[in-house]
């Protein structure tokens, strides 16, 4: 971790991790400058504006999938591609299955029951559950479903209060830009590459976003896979 300059304070209780407070907002400090991701302090990144298709990001998704069943894979990706999770992931099943549903349903208050069930599940900085909702976050961002335009920000001020109790503030940070639509490089090219439906491309763009993070990318394309294929 590079050392922080007097602009910069520790997150407190997160001290040893990557990120730091500026002028009130966290920020990400670590080794490499050339994270794509608009909290990097030392090189701040911001995705360029497009319009996507909502019918080719659905074929992508689906192709995305197809290739994923037929090839190892880790996080929330195994319970979209029906197999067994890693415990403690594995006991939670039913809530992520809850999710499914209810974004099948296009139910939106069904939808955030089951959001607030996941909040804060899994470990490490940024836990599964958030990764998780991140990614369907991010897939509605650039490609809303109208019928959940009106109750969208109600719902997304839920669950940005919720996150008070049920994560950790770095992690809600994180899961805010992606319901702005703006996340790690690698998620918005994943996007790009959906949209193609080039099964190279999408290969390509997969295996990157699955460096994110120990499961961060997983997780997070889980949801958004998820999101796509269903609304």
């Amino acid at each position: 971790m590079q050392t922080i300059t007097h602009k910069l304070t520790s997150v407190v209780g997160f001290e040893s991790t990557d990120y730091a407070m500026q002028d009130g907002r966290i920020v990400w400090v670590g080794d490499d400058a050339a994270v794509r991701h608009p909290r990097n302090y030392w090189k701040p990144w911001q995705p360029s504006t497009k319009t996507y298709s909502a019918a080719l990001l659905q074929a992508g998704a689906k192709l995305c999938l197809q290739q994923m069943t037929k090839n190892d894979t880790h996080g929330l990706l195994l319970w979209l591609t029906n197999r067994e999770m890693l415990f403690p992931l594995d006991k939670a099943t039913p809530r992520f299955d809850a999710v499914r549903d209810s974004l099948q349903a296009k139910q939106i208050k069904a939808f955030e029951q089951a959001a607030l069930h996941v909040l804060g599940l899994g470990h490490g900085l940024t836990p599964s559950g958030d990764d998780f909702l991140g990614g369907i976050f991010f897939a509605l961002a650039h490609k809303p479903y109208p019928k959940w335009l009106l109750g969208l920000p109600a719902l997304q001020a839920n669950l940005r209060m919720a996150c008070e109790a049920s994560t950790n503030p770095i992690s809600a940070v994180l899961l805010a830009d992606n319901m702005a639509g703006a996340s790690f490089g690698e998620l918005h090219d994943m996007l790009d590459a959906l949209e193609s439906n080039d099964s190279r491309f999408i290969t390509a763009a997969h295996e990157a976003l699955l460096a994110v993070g120990s499961s961060s990318g997983a997780d997070m394309l889980a949801g958004l896979l998820l999101a796509l294929t269903l609304i």
